[in-house]
């Protein structure tokens, strides 16, 4: 009995020193990450110095050949700063200038230890003017703006007045996410949703609600109307430990054109047809293209119309585009297990990006029987990854199969997806139309899949983009008769050209995307 008893005096000795040890390791742990107690100042200007007072920073051990230890970085917002950024970084103190485009956001420190505490910096610059209660009647006022630490995906209510009872060609514009090298003078740094975000839920002469895009970040938003543009309003974004990052810009130069022929003498038909746009987003920026001709109607859904009539038919018409552009890869840093599943499905984002569609299922043929063969997994950004493992398994004669097949599958899974259309550019500069897709990752936003390629949520800058998702053009003349193309275009229409009159001596020829240099 008593050596019973001893034996378990000695097991409960044995694990309270166990219990010791562990807490002291984690204790240890603890401490050794980086701490943050102030930063000064926490308002500033680009350009200025800002100091920032801590502990266990780390130490430069040769300062005259580096500005800071390896491994160690400075974050504000979502950004990393680079090493010029840097002019002291000792344990207890951490100098740098702020760059140029600097954008308000959480800052904290990153060291081999962990991450440390954050505090808010914000840029003076991007903070609103408080202008007076009485302002230009009719013009759009933000007075808040609604939303418990937003992120991408989530919605944010705007409140005010003057937006206009119908959206009509209004727009909210947002701050643009910086590319991970940061931004060069005269570079674009607001944008606003495009028609395939499906961002506007609601819009009311006070009221504004629309989730936030995919490429917004931290910054100052507005509403811009008809009557012009309101005052800014500072909206800070939650950044999530998942983020996308656009990296490796690479500048293009291409054409793209449009012919049209009348064989015959015939002058009576009208030719309607929609071009569409080269897109432009967080991956594809500062563009700017030039036309020998103005469309009719300009940016609509992402389309150019051009309507040509009678003697301008006789016998061939030509519309001719150039572009100027960057195109960033895509690499995202993920953690699997942080990965959000909160889909707002009542919401038409989610319901157009989770439906039937027919050009997707047409050409998904086998979809239902290889999605039987995919793990499951509530994890939506796991689930996806298992979609791509197995169509990459499959023998597909075209990128638009492959990319079908992914949309229609991860739609069915409950996830919102879609397929895009455009360019691979190869390295002589010789373009294909090429197709891939998308799938939407709460807190992230859309990350690319081409498994044509063999690419999973990263994608390089030889991708250039006309399309997202399927576009719904309506038809102008109830008695035009619609050309169907006789191969699969660079953008997902359900109508590319119109003829009212006569239409059998009509043809309409797009050429590919020619890259005339890229850089």
């Amino acid at each position: 009995m008593q050596v019973r008893r001893l034996v378990s005096e000695i097991f409960a000795f044995l694990v309270f020193f166990a219990l010791l040890g562990v807490y002291v390791y984690f204790q240890h742990l603890q401490v050794e990450t980086p701490e943050i107690t102030s930063i000064t100042p926490e308002i500033g200007n680009p350009g200025d110095i800002l100091e920032i007072q801590g502990l266990r920073f780390g130490e430069n051990e040769d300062s005259s050949k580096r500005k800071k230890p390896y491994n160690c970085s400075v974050f504000i917002g979502s950004r990393r700063l680079v090493l010029s950024d840097y002019l002291l970084w000792s344990d207890d103190r951490i100098e740098i200038k702020l760059p140029s485009d600097i954008r308000s956001g959480r800052l904290w420190v990153e060291t081999e230890k962990g991450k440390s505490n954050a505090m808010l910096f914000t840029n003076r610059q991007e903070i609103p003017v408080t202008v007076s209660a009485f302002h230009a009647p009719g013009m759009p006022y933000i007075d808040q703006v609604s939303g418990q630490d937003p992120s991408i995906g989530d919605t944010i209510v705007i409140h005010g007045s003057g937006f206009g009872y119908e959206q009509g060609s209004g727009y909210v514009l947002f701050p643009l996410k910086a590319p991970e090298d940061g931004t060069s003078p005269g570079d674009v740094r607001e944008f606003a949703p495009s028609y395939g975000e499906y961002a506007y839920e609601s819009w009311s002469d006070t009221e504004i609600r629309l989730h936030i895009p995919d490429g917004a970040t931290t910054g100052s938003i507005c509403v811009v109307t008809g009557a012009g543009k309101s005052n800014s309003f500072h909206l800070e974004m939650y950044e999530p430990r998942n983020q996308k990052q656009y990296v490796s810009p690479v500048g293009y130069q291409v054409e793209y054109n449009l012919e049209v022929h009348n064989f015959g003498d015939n002058k009576q038909n009208t030719v309607h047809v929609w071009m569409p746009e080269l897109l432009t987003g967080p991956e594809q920026r500062n563009t700017e293209t030039a036309s020998d001709r103005q469309p009719n109607l300009s940016s609509y859904r992402d389309t150019d119309l051009y309507s040509f009539q009678g003697d301008e038919l006789t016998p061939t018409v030509t519309v001719h585009n150039t572009a100027i552009f960057w195109r960033y890869s895509i690499d995202p840093k993920i953690d699997t297990t942080d990965i959000r599943r909160d889909y707002k499905t009542n919401t038409d984002f989610y319901r157009n990006y989770t439906k039937d569609e027919q050009i997707i299922t047409q050409n998904a043929s086998g979809a239902d029987r290889e999605l039987k063969r995919v793990p499951e997994s509530r994890n939506p950004y796991l689930r996806c990854r298992n979609i791509y493992n197995q169509i990459i398994k499959l023998k597909r004669d075209s990128s638009l199969e492959y990319a079908m097949l992914f949309t229609y599958m991860a739609r069915r899974s409950g996830i919102p997806a879609r397929p895009v259309s455009g360019f691979l550019v190869d390295k002589d500069n010789n373009s294909q139309i090429h197709y891939w897709a998308e799938f939407f990752i709460m807190g992230i936003g859309w990350l690319p899949v081409d498994p044509q390629a063999r690419a999973f949520a990263s994608l390089d800058a030889d991708h250039v983009s006309f399309s997202k998702g399927t576009v719904e053009l309506p038809q102008i003349n109830p008695a035009g008769y619609i050309l169907e193309p006789k191969y699969h275009m660079y953008a997902l229409q359900n109508i590319y050209s119109e003829v009212v009159g006569p239409y059998d001596t009509v043809a309409v020829l797009w050429d590919d995307m020619n890259v005339l240099s890229r850089w």
